[in-house]
């Protein structure tokens, strides 16, 4: 491991990795990298891997355009396809989550997002499994789809290091030096990596990390349990992902199996703790939504931490009142989604002095204070 680096960047995740090697095709080539475990080891490795331009405020369908143009683009760059398939996102509305969605389909109009507003009988007809007796009104963006988080990592690893960048895997960060304000070096379980400046990317640990230096990071996590059935041809390969709207349940193919997902309960550990029993809430929306899905088995399931800020929008760029510490963390379940435009961003900021692909103002640390 180097013992010295002009960056040192904190998490091996699919956030972190992409900073890694946008830094470094920067031409920053001095970079190391630090993750406590295995690359992709945390949330990353454990995403519902979905890519949407239909994301419910104008803030995050601006990430994902940003991200959008790069992972339509990464076979070309990378030489590494991202496996994505437009099979659609579709989220259904009943009385109750009917005005949350309106306003939704109409900020994705106003960014130009090809949504489309379909009604129950519209459901029934794409989605035969999918109950609408209670449903009022959908909406579809059949540009949607779903990505190999693995892949993307993997691409990302290897374009960072014939860059010249170092990944060190179960080397854990422990803390950060300052002097007289600044970052001088960062802490590991395999020595000290001095350097001026340090990538917060740690997701789930993003608040720890920033409490070594003094922030308050306002961040909690989310546990999120998702269950994959057995081969279930009953729903077809076509099917869109289906999310209801009211309880964020949803379900979507996964290969021949079924995926489901449901969950926002505040975890008390840096760990995801799969809880068993969650089982039993999942199968009760699925025999409200899509009865049919009780015919399937479930063979397994895990747990995902979604790392939430208050307003939901990630906190990117430098600390105030800590030369040197900046931020890329509280993606909220979208670090997948939105991991290019982290790396694209965080590079831009450290390289460049300021972000050119959009604007980071509501995503700055200080809306907080």
């Amino acid at each position: 491991m180097r013992t010295t680096a002009d960056v040192v960047v904190i998490g091996g995740g699919i956030q972190g990795l992409s900073c890694l090697y946008h830094l470094a095709a920067k031409g920053i080539k001095n970079i190391s990298l630090v993750e406590l475990d295995m690359l992709g080891s945390g949330s990353s490795g454990r995403s519902a891997a979905m890519l949407m331009l239909s994301m419910k405020r104008e803030e995050t369908i601006a990430l994902s355009f940003v991200a959008w143009k790069e992972y339509m683009a990464f076979a070309g760059l990378f030489g590494e396809s991202t496996h994505f398939k437009p099979i659609g996102h579709l989220s259904v509305a009943t009385r109750a989550a009917e005005h949350e969605l309106r306003e939704e389909i109409a900020v994705q109009q106003k960014m130009n997002v090809p949504i489309e507003i379909l009604y129950p009988e519209d459901i029934k007809e794409l989605v035969p499994a999918v109950n609408t007796q209670d449903l009022v009104l959908g909406a579809l963006c059949r540009t949607d789809g779903v990505i190999e988080p693995h892949a993307v990592m993997q691409a990302y690893a290897r374009g960072a290091k014939e860059l010249g960048a170092e990944i060190n895997e179960r080397v854990q960060a422990t803390g950060i030096v300052l002097e007289k304000g600044r970052v001088v070096g960062v802490e590991t379980t395999a020595g000290t990596i001095s350097t001026p400046l340090v990538v917060n990317a740690t997701g789930a640990r993003a608040k720890e990390v920033g409490a070594w230096v003094g922030l308050n990071l306002p961040i909690s996590n989310y546990l999120r349990h998702i269950f994959i059935t057995d081969e279930f041809p009953a729903i077809p390969q076509n099917t869109p992902f289906v999310m209801d709207a009211e309880v964020e349940w949803y379900f979507r193919k996964e290969g021949e199996n079924v995926l489901m997902g449901m969950g926002r309960e505040e975890s008390t550990t840096y760990e995801p703790q799969f809880v068993p029993e969650f089982q039993e809430q999942v199968i009760e929306r699925a025999a409200l939504r899509a009865p049919i899905l009780l015919n399937a088995k479930i063979l397994r399931g895990w747990a995902g931490l979604r790392a939430l800020t208050p307003d939901d929008l990630p906190i990117l760029g430098y600390a105030p009142g800590v030369e040197g510490f900046v931020n890329c963390c509280g993606w909220g379940g979208h670090g997948v989604m939105h991991a290019p435009t982290g790396g694209i961003l965080t590079a831009e900021i450290v390289a460049d002095g300021k972000a050119t692909s959009m604007d980071v103002t509501p995503f700055r640390y200080e809306r907080f204070l």
